[in-house]
């Protein structure tokens, strides 16, 4: 098996969590944590390196941006957080600050390298990754609405009381509040859900979506972050990258005419390689749905123009 070299930008709880994660689940891997205080990066990479005889062929170890060449995949977790009650979109400058000094060393130094950007907002960050990298955009991917999409799940089964790991539910658009629900391709052990569970009405749907949102915000609000949950689903993007899974993902790069939109960061069914998004999958949606990802596409961009704005 090929061995992939992965470089964690950002050494705080989810670039921690990332790097656990990874080191649990993939084999024959490569990280270097990277972080302002090298002493945080040191002190996680050293932590994590002792499970190493329980894991064989694997490596872990902190280093400056600097010397960070030669990885296929650059995972970007540095950056400001909102502030309570805020928006994502609220710390937009303060992150593109932090991509400009950080993204054009790791480009030139990681030439062929995928950038899968955690940092929030994720679409708008993808694009300022994009803008400050110069790679080909489908090298550039936002973990986008994976995480959005297993929070559904986990919800909507919490509230019919049934097994999360029978539901399909898609999220798609804004990793945001304008993020768009899939329930006319909703399923339950591959029947529409709707007919599995006929209580699942609009005000149901209204309240799991909303609650979805603020998952994050209600994890922030009681004095934690939110890094388990995106550091799965993130793990689960690198595997497709790597080769170790063949199942399509939920994730945001430049959309290229699919419904009509061109130009922002959204997110769609994808195939990936290490060579990032090889596919787009188009879904069948309702109107309503379609219309719903316009008005994410148009927040999106929105974002994407504040970027612009500090770069």
């Amino acid at each position: 098996m090929k061995k992939f070299k992965i470089a964690i930008i950002g050494s705080g709880a989810t670039g921690s969590a990332m790097a656990y994660s990874l080191f649990l689940r993939c084999p024959d891997i490569e990280i270097a944590m990277i972080n302002r205080d090298e002493r945080k990066s040191w002190a996680k990479s050293f932590d994590i390196s002792h499970c190493s005889p329980e894991l064989p062929d694997r490596k872990i170890y902190h280093a400056d941006a600097s010397q960070c060449s030669g990885f296929q995949i650059i995972i970007m977790t540095a950056g400001a957080l909102p502030r309570e009650n805020g928006t994502r979109a609220e710390v937009i400058k303060d992150n593109v600050e932090i991509f400009r000094n950080l993204i054009p060393i790791l480009a030139r130094n990681n030439p062929d390298a995928v950038i899968v950007n955690i940092t929030n907002p994720s679409d708008a960050m993808a694009y300022c990754a994009w803008k400050l990298s110069g790679f080909p955009s489908q090298r550039i991917i936002s973990t986008g609405t994976e995480l959005d999409s297993m929070r559904i799940m986990t919800l909507t089964a919490k509230n019919l009381n049934a097994d999360p790991a029978k539901f399909r539910i898609e999220i798609i658009g804004e990793h945001g509040e304008t993020m768009v629900p899939l329930w006319s391709r909703a399923a339950y052990a591959g029947s529409p859900i709707c007919e599995v569970f006929p209580e699942l009405d609009d005000n149901m749907k209204n309240d799991l979506i909303h609650r979805t949102r603020r998952a994050g915000w209600d994890i922030r609000q009681a004095g934690e972050h939110s890094i388990f949950a995106i550091s799965f689903s993130a793990t689960r993007i690198i595997e497709a990258i790597m080769g170790l899974s063949s199942k399509p993902v939920l994730v945001s790069t430049e959309i290229r005419g699919e419904f009509g939109i061109s130009g922002p960061y959204l997110s769609l069914p994808s195939r990936l390689s290490e060579k990032g998004v090889t596919d787009r999958i188009i879904p069948e949606i309702s109107e309503k749905e379609t219309r719903d990802f316009e008005m994410s596409s148009k927040a999106v961009k929105k974002q994407m123009e504040e970027v612009d704005r500090f770069l």
